[in-house]
């Protein structure tokens, strides 16, 4: 599998989460799956700022990029309030139906003007590592980006 496919997956696998927190039948359910979205989600997020956006800057252009860098950032503030509201059944639906939006919207633009672009041009080489090594890398900063949300939703 190279990084696009990896990418491409992965949304795929947050689409089914939030199928998956449409479908939950009792809060525990809901709970469960806003910590599995906001770590899938941070999972995403860490590999396309630190590997994918420094070439598809060079590669899509700059403008793009931070159109998607901001939907990221979007996104982040999303799960903080997501953490923070897991406990409130109203309030964490809603939140997860504005993060859907942005996630949705920002997944239909990368998959249309970013990651063709990107598959036809760029390489493990020049990201700099393989797609393996990546996953690993980011799964450890997953982590650590999982550990900053959740002390700020304690706040």
């Amino acid at each position: 599998m190279d990084v696009i496919d990896l990418l491409i997956q992965q949304h795929r696998e947050v689409s089914a989460l939030f199928e998956a927190f449409r479908n939950a039948t009792d809060d525990a359910s809901k709970q469960e799956l806003c910590i599995q979205l906001a770590e899938a989600l941070t999972l995403h997020a860490t590999i396309e700022e630190r590997w994918i956006y420094p070439v598809a800057r060079r590669v899509v252009g700059e403008d793009t990029i931070s159109e998607a860098q901001d939907e990221h950032n979007e996104m982040k503030r999303l799960l903080g309030d997501l953490l923070r509201s897991r406990n409130d059944v109203g309030g964490m639906m809603a939140t997860v139906s504005a993060l859907e939006k942005v996630v949705t919207d920002h997944v239909l633009e990368e998959e249309r003007d970013v990651l063709p672009q990107l598959g036809q041009k760029v390489t493990e080489q020049e990201i700099g590592m393989s797609c393996n090594d990546i996953v690993r890398t980011a799964s450890q900063v997953r982590k650590d980006e999982m550990s900053k949300l959740e002390s700020q939703a304690n706040i």
